[in-house]
Parts: C-alpha cells; sequence; structure tokens
C-alpha cells in the first residue's frame, strides 16, 4: 500500500487547531463569562452539545489523541506492523525538542517581559467585567528570576505555572512523544503487550493517564489502512461512530461530579478516538476539513495555543475598553471581545509559525543532520 496521502495530515492537523480554537474560546469564558446574563441561556450554553465549542478539556484530549496518531502513522504506511528502520532514537528526541521546547522558551521569554511590565499595574476596568481568575493570573503571583527560569524546564514544571499555565499539557505531550518509540517496538512485538504495559504503567507506575489517548492514536495508526478500508463502505457504523464519539467528548465534563476528574479524561479521550475513527472513513467530512480557512487553523495551532494567555492578559482588556466606545450591550462586547482576540491570536500565530515554529524544526533537522554526521 503507498503511503498516506498529505492531505491525511492537512485534515487531522485541522481538528487540532479547532481544539486549539475551544482552548482559546474556554479560556475567555472563564475570563469574562458567557455571552448572555440570562441564567437560562447560560445553563443552556454550558450543557452538552452545546458546549462543545468551548470545551477545551475534551480539546487536551482530542491533543493527545492525534498526537499518538500523527507520531506513529508514518511508521505504519506499508503494513501493521511498524517499520523501524528509520527510527533512530536520538534523531526522534532531538526532533521533538526542537519542535516543541523551543517555541516554547522563546514564547516563555517574551510572556516573562510582559509580565515584568503589566504585573505592578492594576487590572482595566472595563463593562464587560474580568474574573480574578484572569486579572489575578500573573498578578497575584510574584515571580523571581529564578522562578521563571524554572517554568523553562519543561520536563518538570512547578506545581503553578504562572506565565504561560497551559503549559502542564506540553510537558505530558513531550514526556509520552518521548516515549513514542518504545511504544513502537512493542507493538511490533504484539498489539495486546503493548495494551498491557500501557495500562500497567498508568494504574500501578503512575504514569500518566494521557499514555492512554496516545496508546488510542497509536492503535489509529496501526490499523490505519483496515479502518479505512472498512468504514469507508459501512455509512451506518461511521456515522454511528461520529454521534457516540461526539456524545462522549461534548458531555465528559457535565458529568465530572459522577465520573470525577480521570473519568472526564477517559470519557473525552474515548470521544475523540471515536471522532477521528468517523474522520478516516468519511471523504466528505476530510474534504469539509481542508477547507482553506480550517487548514491555517491547524497550521498555527501550536504557536497559537501557546501565545493567547499572554494576549487574553495583557491584550483583550484594551480591545474591550475600545469597544466601549461604540457600544455598551453585553453581548456586543463579548462578542467583540472574543471576536478580535481570536483574529489578533490566529494572526500573530500565523506570523510565529512562518518566523518561528518553521526555522525552530529546520535547526532540530540541521542539528539532527550534524549528530548523525558524528556519530
Amino acid at each position: 500500500m503507498t503511503a498516506p496521502a498529505k492531505t491525511h495530515i492537512s485534515y487531522l492537523d485541522s481538528i487540532r487547531g479547532l481544539a486549539a480554537l475551544s482552548v482559546i474560546n474556554e479560556h475567555f469564558v472563564i475570563a469574562y463569562g458567557l455571552p448572555c446574563q440570562n441564567l437560562l441561556c447560560q445553563a443552556w450554553l454550558d450543557a452538552p452539545p452545546l458546549n462543545v465549542w468551548w470545551n477545551g478539556t475534551a480539546a487536551v484530549s482530542m491533543f493527545f489523541v492525534l498526537s499518538g496518531l500523527v507520531l506513529s502513522l508514518k511508521y505504519f504506511r506499508d503494513s501493521s506492523n511498524p517499520n523501524l528502520q528509520n527510527l533512530d532514537l536520538a534523531t526522534f528526541l532531538i526532533a521533538r525538542i526542537f519542535r516543541i521546547w523551543l517555541p516554547y522558551c522563546v514564547v516563555l521569554a517574551i510572556s516573562a517581559l510582559l509580565y515584568l511590565l503589566s504585573v505592578n499595574h492594576p487590572p482595566l476596568a472595563t463593562q464587560l467585567s474580568a474574573t480574578d481568575w484572569i486579572t489575578q493570573m500573573w498578578r497575584g503571583h510574584p515571580l523571581s528570576p529564578l522562578a521563571m527560569l524554572r517554568e523553562g524546564f519543561l520536563l518538570k514544571l512547578p506545581t503553578e505555572v504562572v506565565l504561560l499555565p497551559q503549559a502542564w499539557t506540553l510537558t505530558i505531550e513531550l514526556v509520552l512523544s518521548m516515549l513514542l518509540p518504545v511504544g513502537l517496538i512493542v507493538a511490533a512485538r504484539k498489539t495486546q503487550w503493548l495494551v498491557f504495559f500501557t495500562l500497567f504503567s498508568v494504574l500501578f507506575l503512575d504514569v500518566s493517564i494521557f499514555l492512554l489517548h496516545f496508546l488510542t492514536g497509536l492503535l489509529i495508526a496501526r490499523y490505519y489502512h483496515p479502518i479505512i478500508a472498512y468504514l469507508s463502505a459501512r455509512t451506518i457504523l461511521r456515522r454511528s461512530f461520529l454521534m457516540l464519539g461526539f456524545s462522549f467528548y461534548a458531555s465528559s465534563t457535565a458529568l465530572e461530579d459522577f465520573i470525577g476528574d480521570d473519568g472526564i479524561w477517559l470519557a473525552s479521550g474515548l470521544g475523540a478516538g471515536l471522532i477521528l475513527l468517523a474522520v478516516l472513513g468519511s471523504n466528505r467530512l476530510q474534504q469539509l476539513l481542508t477547507l482553506p480557512i480550517l487548514r491555517l487553523l491547524g497550521k498555527v495551532s501550536y504557536s497559537a495555543y501557546l501565545i493567547h494567555m499572554a494576549i487574553l492578559i495583557c491584550l483583550t482588556p484594551y480591545l474591550l475598553l475600545a469597544l466601549q466606545t461604540f457600544t455598551s450591550n453585553h453581548f456586543l462586547l463579548w462578542l467583540g471581545g472574543i471576536s478580535l482576540t481570536i483574529v489578533i491570536v490566529q494572526s500573530l500565530s500565523l506570523l510565529s509559525f512562518n518566523y518561528l515554529e518553521q526555522p525552530s524544526v529546520a535547526l532540530g533537522k540541521r542539528v539532527t543532520k550534524l549528530f548523525q554526521s558524528k556519530r
């Protein structure tokens, strides 16, 4: 069989972009509330399925399942047995560090500068009131230069991350992606062993529960071709997967009192996996996800994830202050605030992608080649 077409990666990236957008939406909602003030309206927007546009928790599960899938897929191009001939642990780790860690450190340094410039100033008083969660994100957590440096070590972040509070997911992403080669080697032996060691690691070795999400993505990658062949000819099953997956994905946070935090992650991870299965088997969904705007969201999703908190803290209050000169309507202020925030985040993310992410990846490739030549 031939390797997956590049458009496959494009539509998977689009899903990542939509997930990143929902994280941005969630943080705006936590900072400034929902668009309506009526309690009934708020209850509706906070309940599934209407909460899916700002369900950042489920989006995190989608990130991890997607990472397991995308990172593994190139090793299963020809069959369900991984091709490990080109798997070099050292070069794999170098590539991941330059892909994730270097851009993070640059954005962290910029955030540290913005922190120093803003932390001693009182928050702007805007008509669309901000919650303490956002106004005290930096102001309520004084940091020494040493504490800032500690936040740069992604492999072991401090208990409380201040400058980029969303970075806790990047630590897990970096660590688990480094374990992926081990998963591929075990998968080459037997799928049952892979499942057993994953469950054992999570249950008894205190490894992050998100290892199960990576496992889900890896297994989808392993059976990528059989999945497409099977689901593409079964419309009803494919749609059932999509509906069931969406139900798990959207309703996980609403069931927190019943299933707890781990239950939320497991349910949303299962939902993410089922959604991806449905997409893999549907040409129509793939075509929808390759729309230019969605592909752009996917391309800049990592940068958007990195920079959006700094924009929310430092720039969004000024945007709301400017909007107040045109209207005092709560809904219009909210809509204008979130729209302008998203546009600015995506615009800056495009610059970051071109002038930070891509050069970082290129530098990683040069370092990899240098390492291979020395070795």
